[in-house]
């Protein structure tokens, strides 16, 4: 081959290999905001999940392969409220990565811009096995809080490339715009369901009762943590009852064998995850919380709302 074709393969490996290297790497503790930082970034970031779609954060081990990640990493963004508690401070213990530490400017807690709900009077640990003393850290399940989330992740981007600032605001600004119109339509899918009780697994779902109004009345969980007793759910099965609950809300890593008596009283169990990614149609955060939403209306035999828009899919 004439050496002119060695040289544009050189080029062109160079070239890529040299983009590659120009490519943000990003640690995000949770999908959603991978999603955030992949949306926002676009070409320019390169993104690791710690803890995968459908698991349950506190069962995840501070492991070799995460602490790996981290070494690599330009910046990490994490959800904070001691939602990584169980895996991620031993990990920035070991991380000579002190841009990724706290106070880094790789080092970005959304946890911190958030006005959090639950915060405990106390810290007894007779209350639960899985207490959050800095109030419940599931604040992604409102969707306003996401805008939170978008944004600091935005902030963390152009803290570390401010070269690209314009393009990183461009993708911020298109995404707020159609939060900001989707939330106005969620609002008014979830006005026949304000008031409505419903029981939940764990206390996942504060932040999203909260914003819908929905009435919370029972928990599986006598305390957050530990596995119900037989006394308890005669407790849960009574409120079902005088209450007239409808719909159950649980987490996919708990076990649904425990529940068989109270689905007996007619009540329907909605298994959801409460981070976006564990189906494919739910990779995107918007996608994940308007499938969330659609999830509910069936449970009380609502209709896919209409007119039909695109985007929107009948729950599975």
């Amino acid at each position: 081959m004439p050496n002119s074709f060695y040289i544009f393969l050189l080029w062109l490996f160079s070239a890529s290999t040299l983009e590659a290297q120009e490519r943000l790497e990003i640690v995000a503790t949770i999908p959603d905001l991978g999603y955030f930082v992949s949306t926002i970034g676009g070409e320019h970031v390169k993104v690791q999940v710690l803890v995968p779609p459908g698991n349950d954060p506190h069962s995840i081990l501070p492991k070799a392969s995460l602490l790996l990640k981290l070494s690599r990493a330009d910046g990490l963004i994490l959800m904070g409220l001691d939602y990584e508690h169980a895996f991620l401070p031993p990990l920035l213990e070991k991380t000579r990565k002190v841009s990724i530490r706290p106070g880094g400017v790789g080092y970005m807690n959304v946890g911190e811009r958030i006005v959090p709900l639950e915060i405990p009077g106390s810290l007894d640990r007779s209350q639960g096995a899985d207490l959050h003393p800095r109030g419940n850290p599931h604040y992604n399940l409102d969707p306003e809080n996401g805008r939170i989330m978008a944004l600091a992740a935005y902030d963390l981007l152009v803290a570390l490339a401010p070269e690209r600032k314009p393009e990183f605001e461009k993708r911020f600004l298109a995404w707020d715009a159609e939060a900001k119109r989707r939330i106005v339509k969620w609002k008014t899918w979830m006005e026949p369901l304000r008031g409505k009780p419903i029981v939940t697994y764990h206390r996942s779902w504060s932040y999203f009762v909260e914003r819908y109004g929905l009435n919370v009345v029972a928990e599986v969980e006598a305390k957050p943590g530990l596995a119900p007793s037989a006394k308890h759910l005669l407790k849960v099965k009574k409120i079902i009852r005088e209450q007239k609950v409808e719909m159950l809300l649980m987490e996919p890593w708990y076990n649904e064998q425990r529940l068989r008596s109270l689905v007996d009283d007619g009540v329907k169990v909605v298994k959801l995850a409460t981070t976006s990614g564990l189906r494919e149609s739910e990779e995107e955060y918007l996608d994940y919380i308007e499938y969330l939403i659609l999830q509910m209306r069936d449970a009380y035999a609502l209709p896919v709302p209409s007119p039909p828009e695109e985007g929107v899919r009948k729950p599975s």
